[in-house]
């Protein structure tokens, strides 16, 4: 699931809700978007599952990755 984004951010995801609000953003973009943890480990952000197993995994270093930047959307879960 190795792709060039051009737009990268650090979020964090909380709560089960969060996870499923990224997930129903993410849906309606345009163009892949991903959450990533180094290089290593990478999932869906449009797939409920994914982004689950992001949460549930507490990876460090978590990311949103995505080809278009769609900062404004996500802006609640991304952290500086």
């Amino acid at each position: 699931m190795a792709f060039d984004a051009r737009y990268e951010y650090r979020i964090e995801i909380d709560t089960m809700e969060d996870a499923k609000k990224i997930v129903s953003i993410a849906t309606k973009l345009s163009g892949k978007i991903v959450l990533r943890s180094g290089t290593k480990f990478s999932v869906n952000a449009k797939s409920l599952l994914g982004v689950l197993l992001a949460k549930k995994l507490n990876w460090s270093d978590l990311k949103i990755a995505m080809e278009q930047d769609h900062y404004s959307e996500f802006e609640k879960f991304i952290i500086d």
